[in-house]
């Protein structure tokens, strides 16, 4: 009788602290700071945490557009934002180039043929510095394409094309055959 009511009392306690566990936990999807998201961006480019901020850069030819987007990945108005972006080959700085809002909806950085391996962007919001550091990978630093070939279309991220909703190809796995 006394082992049967030992076990009740064991067994009862295990459930608790499993359910105050469960409780405890934080359930909600985080954002590592830095490394590119494994979601959609909003407009085709690569997606990094900076803080309270998020910082999308699409590559164009030539250049880049760099969208800063809230907590919720939503555009921000850039009134009052300052902005500087510096290309780094290796260890040495290539490139340094003040941004500007276009249109109050994003940035351009021109690149000019400039060689390059990463992209350095810094951005002062409300007097709070956010900074996010974008690397090139290999010849292209986009790696998944639409094989219907529509511009625009290169990400880094694994998806659908934006404009013909076609699932986005890997430049690897076509390499590798």
């Amino acid at each position: 009788m006394i082992t049967f009511r030992l076990n009740k009392i064991w067994l009862l306690s295990a459930f608790l602290l499993l359910g105050v566990a469960a409780l405890a936990q934080d359930t909600k999807p985080s954002h590592a700071s830095g490394p590119a998201h494994a979601h959609k961006s909003n407009h085709g480019g690569v997606v990094k945490s900076a803080g309270d901020y998020h910082i999308e850069l699409v590559t164009k030819s030539n250049q880049y557009l760099i969208y800063l987007l809230d907590a919720g990945e939503h555009p921000i108005s850039l009134k009052g934002v300052t902005g500087l972006a510096i290309l780094r080959d290796g260890d040495r700085t290539v490139h340094t180039q003040t941004l500007t809002p276009t249109f109050n909806t994003h940035f351009v950085l021109h690149t000019n043929g400039t060689a390059h391996s990463a992209v350095i962007v810094n951005f002062m919001v409300n007097n709070q510095n956010i900074t996010a550091k974008f690397e090139k990978t290999g010849s292209s630093a986009m790696i998944f394409f639409c094989p219907q070939k529509c511009t625009g279309s290169d990400s880094n991220i694994a998806g659908i094309c934006p404009k013909c909703g076609t699932a986005l190809a890997d430049r690897r796995l076509l390499a590798k055959e």
